[in-house]
Formats: C-alpha cells, structure tokens, sequence
C-alpha cells in the first residue's frame, strides 16, 4: 500500500480527501483485484454504473465525468485521469510472479498462432520480468521460455500479462529481495515514469511495441 500512497502522493491535484478515498478504495481491493479489473472492463465498455455492494463502493460515468465512490464519498475525474488512476491501481496491486514460476496462459488469447489448435496447453517458466523499450511508457510485466523445452538455442522469450494467465502451477522462489525488487520496479515504472502494463495499450501502442521487441530496442 506505501507504494500506491507514493504514487498518490505525486498527484498535486487530488485533494487529500479525495486521496484518502482512493487509499481506502485500494485497501478493500489490496488481495483481489478482480472487481477494479470489472470496473476498468466498464469503463472500456462505457458502461455508466458497477457496484460493490459489500465494500459499498461504486463506479460511475455522468457525461464526462468518471466517479469512484466508497461510502457515499466521491473522487470526480475527467476520462484520461480516471484512466490513469485506475490502471495504475491495478498494476500497483497486482501481485508479481517470481522467478521461476510455472503458468499456464489462456489459449483463446492466441487464436489465429500457427499451431495452437493442436496443444493441449501453453506452459511457460517466468524467466524475466518488467522488460520495456526505451522512450516507451508501457512494459511487459513477464516473458519466459516454453516449459519442458526452454529456449532450445533460440535467443528469445515469449512476453505476456497476467491477464494472458490462466493458471499458476507452480510458483518461484520469493523472499524479501524478490518484495523489494518488485516494489522497486513498479515504482521506477509506474510512480516515476508515469508508465503501465501493455495490457492497458491500445491495439497500435501494443504493436508498436511488439515490433520493437522483435527488433531488440528494448531495455530491461
């Protein structure tokens, strides 16, 4: 939670209430970000009201102001720094995969890739992690090799986002090194460079930087 209080912090024109309301929002969300994910589908979806009952929080679109309320309290923002806030949000909560760790991803993401159709399952070993393009504001959170068989010889990886997982199967190593690395990382790219996920690109953004990936201007 320090970390999203940071990244609040750099905001100079929220009010501190409307700053606390945001603080309260993350806390009700901090070990299951599914219903923000839902909120971040409504607003894509330009849905104009979802609601939590149980933590009595709301979203809400009124003409061009977007609303996230908790309690009958309100943060009001126009539609790109609602945006900004929310997946910002997202990222900051998301937990991180260590090292290592072992996933299955959603095959109906890569229809139309030569040859899905025909595996049972795409098994993936995380092997790095926040891989960005210099001058880009978006990252991949994960890439990694295909399991059992690795790289063999092949100097690539397969970048993807936690959405793209459907199942952990196993998961890495992780001590306090791998809290203060992750926590260090998000910060970097998200509190100080005002950065996000790829998942949160749009389809042109994404492309460009998939063909920067291919072409090796990226920086880890």
């Amino acid at each position: 939670m320090s970390l999203w209080e940071d990244f609040l912090e750099e905001d100079t024109e929220l009010k501190d209430a409307e700053k606390r309301i945001l603080v309260e929002i993350a806390v009700c969300y901090k070990d299951d970000i599914s219903f923000l994910m839902k909120v971040y589908e409504a607003f894509i979806e330009n849905d104009r009201f979802i609601q939590d009952e149980g933590n009595d929080v709301r979203y809400e679109r009124e003409k061009d102001l977007y609303i996230f309320s908790m309690e009958g309290r309100e943060v009001c923002l126009g539609k790109e720094r609602f945006k900004r806030i929310l997946i910002s949000m997202l990222d900051i909560l998301e937990e991180t995969l260590p090292l290592g760790t072992v996933v299955d991803l959603r095959k109906d993401i890569y229809k139309g890739v030569p040859g899905m159709e025909e595996v049972e399952y795409i098994r993936m070993v995380i092997t790095h992690r926040f891989l960005k393009r210099a001058g880009s504001t978006y990252y991949y959170p994960y890439a990694g090799v295909v399991y059992p068989t690795g790289m063999l010889g092949k100097a690539e990886v397969f970048n993807f986002t936690r959405p793209a997982v459907e199942k952990v199967i196993q998961q890495g190593y992780s001590d306090e090194q791998e809290e203060v690395f992750s926590y260090l990382m998000k910060k970097s790219l998200i509190v100080d460079a005002g950065g996000n996920s790829i998942g949160f690109a749009t389809k042109e953004e994404a492309e460009e930087l998939n063909q920067a990936f291919k072409e090796g201007e990226t920086d880890e």
